[in-house]
């Protein structure tokens, strides 16, 4: 992601329905997890999903641009460390919970990170990994944030796996949007009309509709409460390290 791409998510993922949806989901997925942790977010961008656990959590966030970590420590942030992702510069098992949220998509090596991401977490910790998914969405948007590729969830598994991690949770999210999603990206990119599409999929939405499809990702938080979803535009999996 360059400058540009953090200006733009710092501008709107405050109440975007799409990063509103992601805090949605991830609090229900993590809600029986103990408060009072440490919580390290690699690629943390600018911030918006640290947020949202900082009242409940030591937050630390890593990213390799220095503008996203300035605008992390505009939001307060303290506890910030600028550097590679793939050589990450922190002490191993140091945190109870690691987000690595839509960042190993945009990875060469996507195995050898998880098994550096791992190290940093306490053998009773956790890392929570999302991924997008499905290769038939891919899209401009896919493009334009350089990812190098999509996971269906057995894929994001196998990866997983290999990383030395152990699967407790596996589920599609974003599923009620799927639909739609993969009808816009299929006319507007498998079927060449992605030049007069945005090249993301972060434009702005009447407010209406806005409160609508975040109304939406409550009903899916509720639903991932109790069972795991079969589809959606994206997969996530929360894992722990093998004893």
């Amino acid at each position: 992601m360059n400058d540009a791409d953090f200006r733009l998510l710092d501008s709107i993922e405050e109440d975007h329905w799409w990063f509103a949806g992601k805090r949605l989901i991830l609090r229900a997925l993590l809600e029986h997890r103990p408060a009072d942790g440490r919580m390290l977010d690699l690629g943390c961008g600018t911030g918006g999903v640290l947020r949202d656990w900082r009242s409940q959590n030591r937050c630390f966030g890593v990213d390799r641009s220095r503008l996203a970590l300035k605008m992390c420590a505009r939001r307060g942030f303290d506890w910030l460390a600028c550097g590679d992702l793939e050589r990450i510069p922190l002490r191993a098992r140091s945190f109870d919970t690691v987000l690595i949220l839509d960042v190993i998509e945009h990875l060469d090596h996507d195995v050898d990170f998880l098994r550096e991401a791992a190290e940093l977490c306490r053998s009773d910790g956790r890392l929570v990994i999302s991924v997008p998914a499905f290769k038939i969405l891919w899209s401009q948007h896919d493009e334009a944030f350089q990812h190098r590729r999509r996971y269906s969830a057995s894929e994001l598994r196998a990866v997983i796996e290999r990383a030395g991690l152990i699967v407790e949770r596996m589920t599609y999210t974003n599923m009620l949007v799927f639909p739609v999603a993969a009808v816009w990206r299929i006319l507007s990119y498998r079927l060449g009309l992605g030049r007069f599409a945005p090249q993301n999929d972060f434009w702005p939405v009447p407010r209406w509709l806005n409160h609508l499809l975040t109304w939406q990702y409550r009903f899916e938080a509720r639903l991932l409460r109790r069972l795991n979803l079969p589809f959606g535009v994206s997969v996530l999996c929360i894992a722990r390290p093998a004893d």
